[in-house]
């Protein structure tokens, strides 16, 4: 109207009492609520239709038009109009293009314009998302009546309203979900927003606790100005989130604008972290729950990977993969919103406060503790030299050991079937049931106490090692958890380290049993400590294997049971030392520096791998895979072998008991099975497997998925 009636406000001035026609700020009414809608002609001025003439043919059943071959209903319930928003407004306000000059006058009515009305919102509406959208004549579009109805117009304080709070979800949902209309030829960054908010932190506290506060749709989106995160006008463009979370989380926002992360005071190209990178858009997380914190490394890793890599490597981060929630995440150690880099001192790292820090888990740390490498790697050579050297002293342990042991193995495997079918023809031959008594019974409980707490240290230890492995997890979780692994990890140390002490107590009381000096105890001829005998056995052995002599005739020990022996002895030692360490970090680091914590992590791990992987390889082989043993030796389970079987094996060990006269000592009758035959058996192939079981998860874990 104005493109004619410019001067219309003088005129009304003059005319109305000398008022203009605002009876409060902004509220001025259309053209259309004193003149009624008419052509340019004097007759249309003074004519008037009433809401009654309208209702006289739209408030009846079947009033419809056809559109596309599809018949549309015309229908008004008046109540609808008389419980609106709008009940006190003229039909032909909104309907202003109908004539009273045809027989019917909404003939020439198209689609309502609500600009005439609210113009300030039909402008922001026509530059957002949406309206751009409209403009374009998009078929699924949304227009004003789409979430504001068309004749039940309701206000949005109004609890029935599709625009109150409550239902503003819905109302968006019934377009932003897996199916709905939004995702009909648009490439929107989020194809199930709806199901995501509902299960979201924000979805749940509005639906499941009525908390009419929680953030819905229009609190990040805005309720007409909705764009693209791409758009920098967008409310939820990376630059403005943090301002637009903090709409209700101000406290937090004050912390972050204050932080490293700070994406408001950054003038560089790098991509720093809003809110939403950390809980994303829809799916935020209760960050009280285990849901949330177990994402928090995760989220970091998706900037610092470098870090996170490295932190992975720790036992902070092995915990963490197999699902622990009081393993240190970053968040513990940097803080959540406050981060600051170390060499501030408001840092939670920053030397003055890093102690503090670390209390929070190890109440007794202490500033050498603090020198732990948290995120150090043994790549790098020139930054962290003593974990480089230490690693790769195990990696040359470990390839050295194997190697050596693979290729004694892969020789005497054909010496082995060779000795397997002499002994079924010896066996056959000979009916006498006379055995030599090898191993005492405290010897062979001491064993049993060694099978035990091994088994339960190779799962446990394993598993923590190869923590991102699948396997891993579920076997943790079929123990209990990593707090129960950990225990029982620990429990099996306790009872390695009771045995290794009775061990020693039993080799002390040896020596005063025989009255013998130190030395002749420990370089003794049947000692178990390596002498010059065993470096002949051992040339003599592999011309056997290649066929270049005879089969050497052993004594009491051989040098393979002694390296077995020395094995078990200096990996207690040496794993149990440095599992003291990662133990009770706090008191050791009160003598030593703390990247000692690293060292001890490196060879507590890479001595565990090599003994596992021995036991359950070259010493599984030695006694009880190999062919002239398989399926089992039984003989520390009952401590006793076949005279003529001992004869053929131990000839330089049974001349001597034989010269010594004490063949009769060790001798003993055997009538039938052992008593525990077939608990030895069944006990016995139990533990064979687990150890072979493991074995096959490791090799494939070292192929396909550890680093």
């Amino acid at each position: 109207c104005m493109k004619c009636h410019a001067e219309i406000e003088k005129v009304h001035t003059k005319i109305i009492k000398e008022e203009l026609w605002e009876k409060e700020p902004g509220a001025i009414p259309a053209c259309t609520d004193c003149h009624p809608p008419h052509k340019v002609n004097a007759q249309n001025i003074v004519n008037t239709i009433s809401d009654m003439s309208c209702l006289g043919c739209h408030e009846k059943e079947g009033v419809h038009k056809m559109l596309d071959g599809k018949t549309h209903s015309l229908k008004v319930n008046p109540a609808d109009i008389s419980n609106s928003v709008h009940k006190n407004i003229n039909c032909v306000k909104c309907h202003s293009d109908v004539s009273t000059t045809l027989a019917r006058p909404c003939e020439t009515a198209r689609k309502v314009d609500c600009s005439n009305c609210h113009a300030e919102v039909s402008n922001v509406y026509a530059m957002s998302g949406h309206g751009v959208a409209y403009s374009e004549k998009k078929e699924n579009a949304p227009y004003c009546t789409t979430c504001h109805g068309s004749h039940k117009v309701q206000s949005r304080y109004d609890d029935t309203s599709p625009t109150y709070r409550t239902g503003i979800p819905k109302l968006c949902g019934d377009c932003h979900r897996e199916d709905g209309k939004a995702n009909i030829n648009n490439d929107l960054k989020e194809r199930n927003a709806f199901f995501d908010y509902s299960q979201s932190v924000h979805g749940k506290a509005l639906t499941e606790k009525g908390l009419l506060p929680s953030a819905v749709c229009t609190d990040c989106h805005t309720t007409h100005y909705v764009l693209r995160e791409n758009d920098v006008r967008s409310s939820v463009n990376p630059k403005n989130i943090p301002a637009t979370c903090a709409s209700c989380h101000k406290g937090i926002y004050d912390e972050y604008v204050k932080s490293e992360h700070a994406i408001t005071i950054k003038d560089d190209n790098k991509k720093y972290p809003t809110c939403a990178d950390c809980h994303s858009a829809h799916e935020i997380a209760d960050i009280t729950q285990d849901e949330f914190m177990n994402q928090v490394t995760k989220q970091c890793g998706n900037c610092h990977s470098d870090l996170t890599e490295t932190y992975m490597a720790t036992y902070h981060g092995k915990a963490y993969q197999l699902g622990s929630n009081k393993s240190a995440k970053c968040s513990d150690c940097h803080g959540s919103h406050s981060i600051f880099r170390s060499s501030n001192p408001k840092s939670m790292i920053s030397s003055q406060n890093i102690v503090e820090t670390c209390k929070q888990c190890h109440p007794d740390a202490n500033m050498r503790f603090t020198g732990y490498l948290t995120h150090a790697t043994h790549h790098n050579k020139t930054k962290y030299p003593a974990l480089y050297y230490t690693f790769w002293g195990m990696t040359g342990l470990l390839i050295g050991v194997f190697g050596f042991f693979g290729i004694h193995l892969l020789l005497w495997l054909p010496r082995s079937f060779q000795t397997m079918r002499k002994k079924k023809a010896m066996k056959h031959s000979s009916a006498e049931e006379v055995h030599i008594r090898r191993f005492s019974k405290s010897q062979r409980v001491t064993h049993l106490f060694v099978i035990f707490s091994f088994i339960l240290l190779a799962l446990t230890g394993m598993s923590l090692k190869f923590a991102a492995m699948p396997w891993a997890n579920f076997l943790v979780d079929l123990l209990g958890g990593v707090e129960q692994a950990g225990n029982i990890h620990r429990f099996a140390a306790v009872i390695t380290f009771g045995y290794f002490a009775f061990h020693v107590y039993s080799l002390i009381r040896m020596k005063i049993r025989k009255k013998t000096g130190w030395g002749s105890f420990i370089f003794g001829k049947n000692s178990l400590m390596f002498n010059m005998q065993d470096l002949k056995d051992f040339g003599a052995t592999f011309k056997w294997f290649l066929g270049l002599g005879p089969k050497p005739g052993y004594g009491r020990w051989t040098y393979w049971e002694k390296f077995d022996y020395f094995a078990v002895f200096w990996g207690v030692a040496v794993i149990g030392f440095s599992g003291l360490i990662l133990w009770f970090p706090e008191f050791f680091t009160t003598i030593f520096p703390g990247w000692l914590i690293n060292v001890a992590m490196i060879i507590h791990s890479d001595e565990a791998l090599l003994a596992v992987g021995f036991i359950f390889t070259i010493h599984f082989f030695n006694t009880h895979l190999r062919p002239d043993t398989f399926p089992m030796d039984k003989v520390i389970f009952t401590g006793t072998v076949p005279e003529e079987e001992y004869k053929h094996e131990r000839p330089r060990e049974y001349e001597e008991l034989v010269n010594s006269g004490k063949l009769d000592e060790v001798r003993i009758k055997k009538e039938g099975k052992h008593p525990y035959d077939t608990a030895i058996r069944v006990f016995g192939f139990t533990m064979v497997g687990i150890g072979l079981i493991l074995v096959v998860l490791i090799i494939y874990s070292m192929l396909f998925g550890y680093n």
